[in-house]
């Protein structure tokens, strides 16, 4: 399982398609009346939607909290962390979370990024239940920034991809419901305040977290920000449309190969199955 991408509603698409360009480094696929997607050597990452009378949330919704971003390794990391001082534009943060060393900040629209590189799997840390601890320790910039000071920056590496989405989320107990049971996650880390989820032994694909208050309302049709989200799968939709429906869940089928369903915090899912049998 992988998250394939991540569909946003904006106000202004070039405006944001300018940052995916620019600050991440993403080719433009498409351009149409009210949609650009974006991404790389015809992969989609970002998809972004025009609603020209959007408006912004005055609150925390439910939705997204990081689109993150993963490169090949910590040099191009740094070729990143190179570019992105050059260009002056502001970060919120880093950390070093043992299996991975992140930076993060926003796009125009001010929606959360992370742009990541992962250590090796053999350097992960876990406890007598293989899972992951929690940690946000300081990142060693100066190492990252040395490791990256041969590549000269020239937008993102071929093998860039969406490494997991974050979301923030309304209730804990039935999002972990969902992702472990609906879903078929392993829960990899839990804190009181948020939990990570990933197919087979990736730290997370999907985390999820109650940062900004519990009960929060949906994201509003008309309000900037996730529209949906893409998993791509091996199950053939069949299986997805099974295990949905023995746990209560309801779904639509979109097509022979995709299936669109939301979580227990209203936020869309387009699962798609790149079994075609």
């Amino acid at each position: 399982m992988e998250i394939g991408k991540v569909v946003l509603r904006t106000r202004n698409k070039q405006t944001l398609a300018a940052f995916y360009q620019e600050i991440i480094g993403l080719k433009v696929i498409t351009n149409e009346a009210n949609q650009i997607t974006l991404g790389i050597d015809g992969r989609v990452l970002v998809e972004m939607i025009e609603i020209k009378h959007g408006n912004t949330p005055k609150q925390a919704k439910t939705g997204l909290y990081h689109t993150a971003f993963l490169l090949p390794n910590r040099a191009e990391l740094g070729s990143f962390l190179h570019h992105l001082l050059e260009s002056n534009y502001p970060i919120d943060g880093a950390g070093d979370h043992i299996y991975s060393e992140a930076l993060y900040f926003r796009d125009s629209d001010g929606n959360g990024i992370e742009v990541y590189a992962d250590r090796p799997m053999s350097e992960w840390q876990r406890d007598e239940f293989g899972n992951l601890p929690m940690a946000t320790n300081e990142v060693d910039g100066d190492g990252i920034l040395m490791a990256g000071a041969e590549l000269e920056w020239s937008g993102a590496p071929y093998d860039t991809k969406i490494g997991h989405i974050h979301l923030q989320v309304r209730d804990l107990e039935a999002t972990r419901k969902f992702y472990q049971i609906a879903l078929g996650l392993n829960l990899t880390t839990e804190i009181p305040s948020a939990l990570f989820f990933a197919a087979g032994d990736y730290h997370h694909h999907i985390g999820t977290n109650i940062w900004a208050g519990q009960d929060l309302p949906n994201l509003g049709e008309l309000e900037t920000g996730l529209a949906f989200y893409t998993i791509q799968t091996e199950e053939e939709v069949n299986v997805i449309a099974e295990r949905f429906a023995k746990n209560g869940i309801t779904f639509q089928e979109a097509s022979d190969y995709s299936i669109l369903v939301e979580d227990p915090s209203g936020i869309v899912i387009k699962m798609i199955s790149n079994s075609k049998s």
